[in-house]
């Protein structure tokens, strides 16, 4: 037992330690929503109140980008002024935090030793999790509460106490002030009661979740001027408008998860395992995620990021399949061919910066004062990431002809091109003095590779100065 305590230990603080490197190293921007109610909202510090945070929050509950203000004031009380250190301080407080939530409760939900480390190993190194979890996406932080929501559900299905059933219920409603859709899994309880038969537990569910509803109700109205306006307005906002931002098939997520569990390594029969016995257990996290998954399918609009609050609930639903192939069928090639796979992924996704280019563009004009105006070609620069600098930064748009680039307009203006664009126009490499070349990451840049239409954005960039210029 203290060998099995001690292997844990280690396997954990290994987890911490690479989630907070991937914070200092990585300011990666994953979605253009992660910039927007992310990033901006937190850095710089010392440029943003919280007042213009909660007066600027549009649709959306401002408790996320407040929480996370929070912590950027923190950083810079202690010193750190510029943006990139505030915004390697929050995203280190942030991936700990959240790495915690669902390392303390992974291994809970197993009763042998061989499962808790394997439930550990995956929440602690899967691939994609050390860079979900130090991003400031409402997804990310939801899925904390929503794993922790599952864990109390799972206690009250095991003993039967109703004050887990209470717990429960809070941690849903602390998941939904950050991504209002985590509340769905509400469902998943009553579900609970009749496998369970238990009336009384109704009682409580029904009092703690008026109650919940009255205090978030509460806190918006202290937010915003109104009693749950922002979840209204959420919800009005998307029943009009979230169809326009493009459909997919009702089984998307499906497939989405049956490609996250890297087949085909847990694809196979599966004689001899007991999944009454080994699923028993879980039921509350397989309802959780059903409810989930379901009800997010059912809604035309659909992004993978969507499924990041459940990611966590199945990698543990995968946990006894996982044991099985390791300890019972000894299946070598399955164990192998997945660790390749997912250690191979594991330091590109975590080191490799979504959006480098970009992020990389401001840093570059925040370095060069002599800088006065970045020019984006066609579209070249599609999201400003301004927050990444202490200067006022702004892509205008170019719309003269190319010719008319040269030293006579000023040689304190740079224009940014993209790869794709630069090398299908011939007139770039004549005279243009490139003063840079920002590169994607290899995993974005193995992105536009494959599909360079849809991922051309996430090309090179290159910065031209005007003709004639030094």
């Amino acid at each position: 037992m203290k060998s099995g305590n001690g292997r844990h230990r280690l396997i954990w603080g290994l987890g911490l330690l690479l989630t907070l490197s991937v914070g200092y190293f990585n300011q990666g921007i994953i979605a253009l929503d992660d910039y927007s109610e992310g990033f901006a909202r937190f850095i710089p510090a010392q440029n943003l109140t919280f007042q213009g945070n909660a007066d600027t929050s549009g649709i959306r509950l401002p408790f996320q980008s407040l929480f996370l203000l929070a912590l950027s004031k923190w950083g810079l009380t202690l010193g750190l002024s510029q943006p990139l250190s505030q915004l390697r301080f929050v995203l280190m407080i942030l991936g700990a935090l959240v790495f915690c939530a669902h390392t303390f409760c992974a291994p809970l939900f197993f009763k042998t030793d061989r499962e808790k480390t394997i439930a550990l190993v995956f929440t602690s190194f899967y691939f994609i999790l050390p860079l979900l979890y130090s991003r400031p996406l409402i997804e990310n932080m939801s899925g904390a509460f929503v794993t922790l929501g599952a864990f109390f559900a799972y206690r009250f299905f095991e003993e039967g106490r109703h004050s887990w059933v209470a717990l429960s219920v809070l941690a849903i409603a602390l998941a939904s002030l950050f991504r209002f859709q985590s509340g769905i899994c509400v469902l998943a309880l009553p579900l609970l009661f009749f496998w369970r038969r238990t009336h009384r537990a109704w009682l409580v569910f029904l009092g703690s979740g008026i109650l919940c509803f009255f205090l978030t109700g509460l806190m918006d109205f202290a937010l915003t001027g109104g009693f749950h306006r922002s979840l209204l307005s959420y919800v009005d906002y998307n029943i009009h408008y979230a169809s326009g931002y493009g459909t997919t098939p009702f089984y998307t997520f499906i497939l989405l998860f049956l490609g996250l569990s890297l087949p085909p390594a847990f694809i196979g029969r599966y004689k001899g395992f007991h999944w009454k016995k080994n699923y028993r257990s879980l039921i509350p996290v397989l309802v959780f995620f059903l409810v989930f998954v379901v009800a997010h399918s059912l809604i035309p609009h659909k992004e993978e990021r969507f499924m990041v609050p459940v990611l966590v609930l199945f990698l543990i639903l995968l946990t006894p399949l996982a044991q099985f192939w390791i300890f019972e069928k000894r299946s070598f090639w399955r164990v192998a061919y997945f660790c390749v796979i997912n250690f191979t992924l594991l330091p590109l996704a975590s080191f490799s910066v979504p959006q480098n280019n970009v992020i990389s563009l401001v840093r570059f004009f925040n370095d060069h004062e002599e800088i006065e105006t970045v020019y984006s070609y066609e579209d070249s620069v599609v999201l400003e990431p301004k927050a990444f600098s202490l200067r006022p930064f702004a892509a205008v748009p170019f719309s003269q002809e190319l010719s008319r680039y040269s030293a006579d307009t000023g040689c304190r203006s740079v224009l940014a091109v993209r790869s794709d664009k630069y090398k299908a126009n011939p007139e770039f490499e004549k005279g243009f003095p490139i003063r840079g070349i920002f590169k994607p990451g290899p995993l974005e840049a193995l992105l536009v590779r494959l599909n360079p239409r849809q991922n051309a954005r996430r090309g090179s960039i290159f910065l031209l100065s005007p003709r004639g210029c030094p």
